[in-house]
């Protein structure tokens, strides 16, 4: 694993071995995967919902479905918590 620093721009040095390459960037949450592969990309890019949508039905199934009271209580808090900010 390397660490790279983001420049002011939004930029990351990679090195000259990647000068003139094609790199496909894929995003995962907040995270970047880059390969210089287009078929690793195309196959990540395709098996990203899969995994993404297999993660949140085992979570379900750990936690267990959420009630209707539960869900209520979960859309309340949001809409305190983004209408807090704004003052009149």
């Amino acid at each position: 694993m390397e660490v790279k620093k983001v420049d002011s721009k939004g930029r990351i040095y990679l090195g000259s071995e990647f000068a003139g390459k094609k790199l496909y960037v894929i995003r995962i949450f907040d995270s970047l995967f880059i390969t210089d592969s287009e078929e690793k990309a195309n196959e990540i890019e395709r098996k990203k919902e899969e995994f993404l949508r297999e993660g949140i039905e085992k979570l379900f199934d750990f936690l267990g479905e959420p009630s209707i009271e539960e869900i209520k209580g979960a859309v309340e808090r949001l809409r305190k918590r983004k209408f807090s900010s704004i003052q009149m």
